[in-house]
């Protein structure tokens, strides 16, 4: 019982990674590849621009978060549970860095961070699809 169990929910969480998320018809290895070119684009922009040096050095440091991530959720020997955790790193890493983005007093790092933003929630909805199937089970 409980073999066959786990068993379909392991093949219904995979089913959702490959089939993709209801919300945006995207599967959750390319909202995290979207995600990780979005990150590394703000940290280029960062180091680009104006921004301070603590800024510039959290926007580096999500980026390669968001490598971390993408790397877990395209490994094959991943399941819920490491997605869940590497997503957890994640989604601190981002709090902290939208926090540091909405402080800011120049509108262009509010704007170099909505990319960021939308790509993030795309691998939230998904992360939480994945979630969804693996309980249900």
């Amino acid at each position: 019982m409980f073999a066959s169990k786990y068993s379909a929910c392991i093949v219904l969480g995979i089913a959702a990674l490959v089939t993709g998320c209801a919300t945006t018809g995207t599967t959750l290895r390319s909202s995290a590849e979207r995600l990780e070119r979005s990150a590394y684009d703000l940290s280029d922009e960062t180091r680009d621009a104006d921004a301070s040096g603590d800024y510039r050095r959290d926007a580096r440091a999500f980026a390669e978060e968001t490598r971390d991530f993408r790397r877990v959720v395209e490994d094959r020997d991943s399941d819920d549970r490491d997605i869940k955790k590497a997503f957890g790193d994640l989604s601190e890493r981002y709090h902290a860095l939208r926090d540091e983005a909405e402080d800011s007093s120049r509108a262009e790092t509010r704007d170099d961070f909505r990319d960021v933003t939308e790509a993030y929630l795309d691998v939230e909805r998904e992360v939480g699809d994945v979630r969804r199937v693996a309980s249900d089970n």
